[in-house]
């Protein structure tokens, strides 16, 4: 039996494009801790636990209202 999948549970900083994580943050006054798109997306290959936190935070900080 093939059962369709359903994405239940996930975080929207871990949704962020490069392109539109500089495009928040450049709209929300926030200083980035990577110096291109190219670099943040890079960063996307974590090396251990500290290296996932450390991108995971500087996404959250972009998001505001």
């Amino acid at each position: 039996m093939h059962l369709p999948k359903a994405e239940l549970h996930l975080h929207i900083e871990g949704t962020l494009e490069p392109e539109l994580a500089f495009a928040l943050a450049e709209r929300n006054e926030v200083a980035l801790p990577y110096a291109t798109a190219d670099e943040l997306r890079a960063a996307y290959e974590f090396e251990d636990l500290q290296s996932f936190l450390d991108l995971y935070y500087a996404l959250m900080a972009v998001l505001r209202t």
